[in-house]
């Protein structure tokens, strides 16, 4: 009898801890507790034990919103940067770039991450070339990365007109900048 309950309570338990979800796990619709119908009004409710800093609440410009930064309380380390899409508190969140290491996608693709685990995980739909960086957006997710055009060819450094293929990017290259957008 004790073996049955013993049984019973282990099984219990570990269907408890599978089910929890991963605060900092990227998904089609969230970023760890985040949502695409979260609102700004949520924000404090949201992330009620780290801090939510609103740089500046309502823009110069009506209707743009300011950048809305998320800091982990008891270290002080910044986690997000979330961009809502106007300045009311009804708005939905429109861009989120990402500064933890800890968010990862479901193909485990991290701030670590370099260019080789993105090609290997999904499918480039195309590359953005800008001044000083390259912008990478692939078909199976929302999220979008940065990389630095430093560490691209000499002959894509310095000229932004011309179309940077993949292969072209080497393999070590990591990412700056891990973006979503809804």
């Amino acid at each position: 009898m004790i073996k049955k309950y013993l049984l019973f309570l282990i099984c219990v338990v570990l269907f408890v801890a599978c089910t929890e979800t991963d605060p900092y796990a990227i998904t089609d619709n969230s970023i760890g507790p985040l949502t695409k119908t979260t609102q700004l009004r949520d924000l404090e409710k949201v992330f009620e034990n780290d801090s939510v800093i609103n740089t500046e609440r309502r823009s110069k410009y009506k209707g743009v919103g300011s950048p809305i930064n998320i800091f982990e309380k008891n270290t002080g380390k910044k986690l997000l940067s979330i961009m809502p899409s106007n300045s009311a508190d009804t708005s939905y969140i429109e861009n989120i770039q990402i500064f933890d290491e800890r968010y990862k996608t479901a193909k485990g693709i991290s701030l670590k991450s370099t260019f080789k685990d993105i090609t290997k995980n999904y499918t480039i739909k195309r590359i953005d070339n800008l001044i000083g960086a390259a912008v990478i957006f692939v078909n199976e997710s929302d999220a979008y990365f940065t990389i630095d055009k430093k560490l691209l060819p000499p002959d894509l450094m310095f000229d932004s007109d011309k179309k940077i293929e993949v292969n072209q990017i080497p393999d070590d290259t990591p990412i700056k900048y891990f973006m979503v957008g809804w």
